[in-house]
């Protein structure tokens, strides 16, 4: 497991995860009685949340990934392609 990747990972889950969160709890609210330009405002304000709220969607699934993704991933030994192989001399 590679620990950078995973801490990327984990860093977009929770980010992700957090903002996803904060744009759902403070979703516009309509009050009856608007006027057009209060209406169109509210519906540019709705359009922005839902739009932020996909992006962090998103940003909280790829860190998902990239999580288990670092699962798989291992580390290459340096200084070779293997372990040194050391034969016996052959005894008669």
């Amino acid at each position: 497991m590679d620990k950078r990747i995973f801490l990327v990972g984990v860093t977009m889950l929770i980010s992700g995860g957090l903002s996803w969160f904060y744009f759902n709890s403070n979703i516009p609210m309509a009050t009856s009685g608007m006027t057009q330009d209060e209406t169109d405002a509210f519906n540019q304000a709705q359009a922005m949340n839902i739009g932020m709220t996909n992006i962090s969607q998103m940003v909280a699934g790829i860190g998902f990934f990239i999580t288990l993704i670092s699962f798989g991933l291992r580390r290459r030994k340096k200084g070779g392609v293997g372990k040194p192989v050391t034969q016996k001399p052959t005894e008669a």
